[in-house]
C-alpha cells in the first residue's frame, strides 16, 4: 500500500501550505493508512487517506485515496477524493477523466457532462480512447435512453469533434440504433476523412443493417487509402468470405501472411477460407501450423477433425475431436465425435457418449435426445428410440418435439394409442401445428374407417395452414381415397408425387391408380419407388398386396 511517488514525509509536508500541527497529523494519518492497508483493512486505510488528503492538500494523497475507493467500489468516497485531487491539480487528465466516469456511475449526468467538457479541452488528452471508455461505462451503467441522451448532449456541446460523433455512433451501434450509428459515423468521417477506425465502425453497422455489399465496399475504400494496413486487409478478407468470394478472400489473406507470417488471425481465416472452398489439404496445413498456438489450438483441432472426417479417416477425426475439451466448440466436437463413432459402427459407445454429453450440456439435452432417437431410427431400432424419448419426456414433461417424434415412432411400433395421445398433447399446446394436424389426420384416415370425418377435420386445417406441403397433399389424397373419391384422391396424390417422389407417396398414388383401373401407370410409379427404396415399409406392403404388379 506504499505511495507510488515520493516518501510519506515529502508527500505530506509542503512548506508554507500547512501548519506544523496539520503536517504532523497528516503524516500520522498516512502511516495509519499504510498499516491498515498492509493488514487488509482497506476501509480504515481509505478513511485515513481521505483525512490526510484534506489536511495535507497534496494531490498524490488524494489520488491514493481515490485509487483505494475505486478498488472498494465506493463511488461517493471516490468522488470526494477526486474532488480533492482536482482542487490541487485542475488540469490533471486522469483526475478529470475519473471524475467524469464517477459522476456518470453515480447517476449525476449534468455534473458528468461538465467534467467531460473540461476533460475534452485539456491539452494532452487522448480523445479517442477516453471517449471509448466513456461509451463502455454508459452502456454498462445507464439505461439505453439515458445513455443515448448523454451522448447526444455531448455531441451538441462539441459538434466539431470527430471523436465525439464516433463515440455516439459506437454507443448507438451497441444499443441497436443502427441508423443513428450510421449517421454519426458519416459526421465523424466528414470531420476526419481518413479515420479508419470510424470507417470500420461504419462498415460494421452496415453489415448489422444487412447491407453486406456496402460494408465490404466501405472497407475496400479505406484499404485503397491505406494499402499497407494489414488489419484492414484482414477485415476485408472476412467480408469477401462472407459474401461467397472465397478465392479473393484467400488472396487477401495470403498478402497479409506474406508481410506478417506470424499473424495467427490471418492464418486461421485462411484455413477457414480454404476449407470452405474445398481445398482441404491446404486448409489442413494452415490448421496444423496453428495447432501449436495457445490461442487457436482448440479451434484447429476441431477443424482438423472435420477434415479427417471428410476424408473418411474416422478414427483420426475422433481423436482430434476428443482434444477439444473446452471453449465454444466443445459441444460441437462431442457431437461430431458421436457421429464418427456411429459411422465406425461403434453404436453402444456412441450412445454411452451421448448420455455423458447430455449430463455435461444439460441445456442441449433436447437436441441430444432427438439426435440419438434419429440414430436409432435409422438403425430401425424403433423400440429403443421410443424408450429413449420416453426417458426424455420424464425429464422434460410435455416437450412438444419429443412428443411429436415419439408419436412417429409409435406408428412404427403399431402403438396407435400412444401416437394419438402424443399428437393430441402437441395440439393442445399448439392447435396450429400443421405437422401434428397432418399426422393425426392421416393416422385416423388410414387406421379407422369409422373416423374419416374426424380425420377430414384435422386435414382440412392442415391444408389451410400448409397449402403447398406435399405431405399434406398425400394425406388428403389418401383420405379422399378412403372416402371413395378416387378422382379427387388422384388430383392431390399426383401433386404430392410431382413435388416429392417419395416411396410412401408413390405407394399411395400407385394404389389409387391401380384401383381406378390405371394399372400401367400404377406399375410405373411403384417401380420408380421400389428402385429408390426397396426396403420401404409401404413398398413392401404394396408388393405383398399386389404381387402381380411386380412380375
Amino acid at each position: 500500500m506504499g505511495l507510488e511517488n515520493g516518501t510519506l514525509e515529502d508527500t505530506a509536508i509542503r512548506e508554507g501550505s500547512r501548519g506544523p500541527k496539520q503536517q504532523d497529523d497528516a503524516v500520522y494519518l498516512m502511516l495509519a493508512a499504510e498499516l491498515a492497508g498492509q493488514r487488509g483493512q482497506f476501509d480504515s486505510a481509505l478513511e485515513n487517506y481521505l483525512k490526510a488528503a484534506k489536511l495535507s492538500g497534496d494531490a498524490r494523497v488524494a489520488a491514493r485515496a481515490a485509487q483505494i475507493a475505486l478498488y472498494l467500489k465506493k463511488t461517493d468516497q471516490a468522488l470526494e477524493a477526486v474532488s480533492l485531487w482536482l482542487a490541487r491539480e485542475p488540469d490533471n487528465v486522469e483526475a478529470r477523466r475519473l471524475s467524469a466516469l464517477l459522476e456518470l456511475k453515480a447517476g449525476h449526468a449534468d455534473a458528468a457532462l461538465e467534467q467531460m467538457a473540461a476533460l475534452l479541452q485539456l491539452p494532452g488528452v487522448d480523445l479517442e480512447e477516453t471517449l471509448i471508455e466513456v461509451v463502455k461505462l454508459l452502456g454498462a451503467e445507464l439505461p439505453k435512453e439515458a445513455a443515448l441522451d448523454f451522448a447526444r448532449r455531448l455531441v451538441e456541446r462539441f459538434p466539431d469533434l470527430a471523436e465525439v460523433h464516433f463515440a455516439q455512433a459506437l454507443l448507438a451501434a451497441d444499443k441497436g440504433e443502427y441508423q443513428l450509428a450510421l449517421d454519426e459515423t458519416e459526421h465523424a468521417l466528414a470531420l476526419h476523412p481518413d479515420w479508419n477506425r470510424a470507417r470500420l465502425l461504419q462498415a460494421q453497422v452496415m453489415s448489422q443493417m444487412g447491407d453486406s455489399n456496402a460494408a465490404r465496399e466501405t472497407v475496400l475504400k479505406a484499404l485503397k487509402k491505406d494499402p499497407n494496413n494489414l488489419r484492414l486487409r484482414l477485415i476485408y478478407s472476412q467480408f469477401l468470405a462472407k459474401s461467397g468470394n472465397v478465392a479473393e478472400a484467400v488472396k487477401q489473406l495470403e498478402v497479409v501472411l506474406a508481410k506478417e507470417p506470424g499473424n495467427e488471425d490471418a492464418r486461421f481465416g485462411l484455413g477457414m477460407a480454404l476449407l470452405d472452398s474445398g481445398k482441404i489439404d491446404k486448409a489442413k496445413q494452415a490448421f496444423t501450423r496453428l495447432s501449436a498456438s495457445s490461442r487457436w489450438k482448440t479451434q484447429s483441432y476441431f477443424y482438423l477433425g472435420l477434415i479427417e472426417a471428410r476424408k473418411n479417416r474416422l478414427s483420426a477425426a475422433l481423436e482430434l475431436f476428443d482434444k477439444v475439451t473446452d471453449g465454444p466448440l466443445a459441444f460441437d466436437a462431442q457431437v461430431n465425435g458421436v457421429t464418427a463413432l456411429i459411422n465406425l459402427g461403434r453404436l453402444p459407445e456412441a450412445r454411452a457418449r451421448l448420455a455423458t454429453v447430455r449430463k455435461r450440456f444439460p441445456q442441449e439435452a433436447l437436441r441430444l435426445y432427438l439426435l440419438e432417437a434419429e440414430l436409432l431410427n435409422k438403425k430401425k431400432d424403433y423400440a429403443a428410440a421410443f424408450d429413449l424419448l420416453t426417458q426424455g419426456l420424464e425429464e422434460m414433461p410435455g416437450q412438444v418435439e419429443l412428443l411429436y417424434t415419439r408419436a412417429l415412432l409409435a406408428e412404427q411400433l403399431d402403438r396407435v394409442e400412444v401416437l394419438e395421445a402424443d399428437l393430441r398433447a402437441v395440439l393442445e399446446k399448439n392447435p396450429d401445428d400443421g405437422n401434428a394436424l397432418n399426422a393425426l389426420g392421416y393416422t385416423l384416415a388410414d387406421r379407422y374407417p369409422d373416423r374419416l370425418e374426424e380425420a377430414r377435420k384435422y386435414l382440412d386445417k392442415a391444408l389451410e395452414l400448409k397449402p403447398d406441403e406435399p405431405a399434406v397433399h398425400d394425406s388428403y389424397g389418401w383420405l379422399l381415397y378412403r372416402l371413395g373419391d378416387y378422382e379427387g384422391a388422384l388430383s392431390y396424390l399426383r401433386r404430392a408425387y410431382e413435388a416429392v417422389a417419395d416411396p410412401e407417396i408413390g405407394a399411395h398414388l400407385g394404389e389409387v391408380l391401380w384401383e381406378s383401373g390405371k394399372q400401367a401407370e400404377a406399375r410405373k410409379v411403384w417401380r420408380e419407388s421400389y428402385k429408390k427404396d426397396p426396403e420401404h415399409g409401404d413398398i413392401k406392403r404394396i408388393r405383398e398386396r399386389y404381387p402381380e404388379a411386380f412380375r
